[in-house]
């Protein structure tokens, strides 16, 4: 495969180097306005992990707050950096700033990108590359990459992979400061997603794969080699350190939503529904990925390198299907189409034939993204409101003072984290291996039996739970909103007879029957969940 760049574009093209100025100061500036009118909105499961990272920093060990170590996060790097900057950010909101600045960070990365890609390639790579851009800044990705999570950190992670393994096969020789970086670089990256060593074995490949395209004498086979032992060594070293700190290689998350090849459906049909709701980020994304492969498979020479460059997706696909993994947003592969477009876009060929097909379409999808903005803004809306307001009453309620009783919860970020409480969690991910491995409802039971005093759950939940444990004169404190994109999801601050004044006096609310909503939804959802 010829790997050398393509003539620039020639002056007064379409994509002008005025027109790309523009193009991208206005995108900035989408990005910085979603940003700031989101602020302080977080995902839930962001606050499971800084009570993970208050954990190492004041116990010095990997636990929910407990003296039990447990794999329940599962990103041990994302917790130490919170844990690092806990000591001079004691907000609860640092997940988001930490993740709002590594969008921004990201952002600034594909504008270099591009900026290369302006200089290299012709107007249709930088077409793929300003589309990229684009997607970083809809209101979609504003959803999944400033919700408090590592998301951003695993899609710079990735763009500096591609760049590393694109590097390598321009030089003739590595020194031995450019291995340890690699090795580095594997290292972080297999810390802060385990998954992300598919990633690492990928960029090994096709270090390996490009050496018969490029001919630098037997320096060459020296520079993929040493490349490829950086990347394992690297990875290596991470899954050791992460099964000495937690016990386990994978972490209970995984485990706790994975049921099997039997729900393979399941998976699938999760993962239409992933797209579907990720908008125009998840949807831009696989667009934009089939489009770069499409034209790699027309006019380079389909070489084992760019099938392997693009196996990303389809092998991640297959691997949770196997295992019957509930895919739960588009952050389980966007890393996966993001390694793969960079690629392509850095390894186009120059386009010739068709030319006019593929240019028509990028520029109909960055039409039809523009259009997508207010569309995305208004069906996101109530989202980001919700989650707002329910920060807001968490933090400025006293929940801290129920940090002695047990309490029950399936969403247990939020709740966990103000409360500090022992929490036994219905959904299983923090509450040990033992817990993860059991069925959703052997987890309601064992959850039940021991007799919790409050509880934080939705009303199918509510249900769920009350099939095993009686709730009879129980009072509800207050209703928080956990909205998602297809409608509310109001969750119950509920309390027992002998605790409600003082969860109540907590919550700053005034109790009310539990009775009444559980009226409203009869019968139980047990049969039905599949975690």
């Amino acid at each position: 495969m010829e790997l050398n760049p393509v003539s620039p574009s020639a002056p007064g093209s379409l994509l002008s180097k005025r027109v790309m100025i523009v193009a991208v100061t206005l995108i900035a500036i989408l990005l910085a306005s979603g940003i700031l009118l989101t602020w302080p909105a977080m995902q839930d499961d962001a606050l499971i992990h800084l009570r993970y990272a208050n954990s190492l920093l004041h116990l010095h060990r990997i636990s929910y707050g407990g003296a039990q170590v447990n794999s329940g996060d599962s990103s041990l790097l994302y917790i130490t950096v919170l844990a690092l900057l806990r000591t001079i950010v004691p907000s609860p909101l640092l997940p988001r700033f930490v993740a709002s600045a590594s969008h921004a960070l990201l952002f600034i990365g594909v504008v270099f990108i591009l900026r290369r890609i302006s200089r290299d390639k012709g107007d249709l790579a930088q077409l793929l590359a300003l589309l990229l851009l684009l997607l970083l800044a809809l209101p979609s990705s504003i959803r999944w990459l400033d919700d408090g999570m590592e998301t951003p950190l695993v899609l710079i992670i990735t763009v500096l992979v591609a760049m590393a393994v694109l590097r390598c096969q321009h030089i003739a020789n590595t020194r031995w400061t450019d291995a340890l970086k690699v090795a580095l670089l594997s290292f972080l990256a297999v810390l802060l997603r385990i998954e992300l060593m598919l990633l690492l074995f990928v960029a090994s490949l096709l270090s390996i794969l490009i050496s018969r395209s490029l001919t630098f004498g037997g320096s060459r086979a020296k520079t993929n080699l040493l490349f490829s032992l950086s990347c394992l060594c690297g990875a290596v070293l991470a899954v050791i350190l992460i099964v000495v700190s937690t016990g386990h290689f994978l972490p209970d998350t995984a485990v706790a939503k994975s049921f099997g090849l039997h729900a393979w459906r399941g998976t699938l049909a999760m993962t239409v529904e992933t797209f579907a709701s990720s908008l125009g980020f998840g949807l831009g994304l696989l667009l934009l990925w089939l489009l770069s492969f499409s034209m790699q498979i027309l006019f380079s020479s389909s070489s084992a390198a760019v099938w392997a460059a693009n196996s990303l997706f389809p092998i991640t696909l297959l691997l949770a299907t196997l295992r019957g993994q509930a895919i739960q947003g588009i952050r389980y592969f966007a890393w996966t189409l993001l390694f793969s477009i960079l690629w392509n876009l850095f390894t186009l060929p120059s386009v010739t034939k068709h030319r006019w097909a593929f240019t028509s379409f990028g520029y109909a999808l960055v039409v039809v993204l523009v259009l997508s903005v207010p569309v995305e803004t208004h069906l996101l809306a109530h989202a980001f409101s919700a989650r707002i307001g329910a920060l807001n009453q968490f933090r400025h309620q006293d929940l801290e003072r129920l940090d002695h009783l047990q309490a029950v919860a399936f969403d247990v970020g939020d709740i966990g984290y103000f409360t500090g409480a022992p929490i036994c969690d219905m959904a299983g991910l923090v509450n040990g291996r033992s817990n993860a491995e059991l069925t959703y409802e052997q987890r309601v039971v064992r959850c039940a039996a021991q007799n919790p005093q409050f509880a934080f759950l939705n009303p199918p939940q509510l249900v769920d739970f009350s099939t095993h444990f009686d709730l009879s004169n129980w009072s509800v404190c207050s209703v928080y909103d956990l909205a998602n994109l297809r409608s509310s999801d109001l969750h119950y601050l509920i309390a027992s007879p002998a605790v409600t004044g003082q969860v109540c006096a907590a919550a700053n609310a005034t109790p009310q029957p539990l009775e009444p909503i559980l009226a409203q939804y009869p019968g139980s959802h047990l049969s039905g969940r599949v975690y």
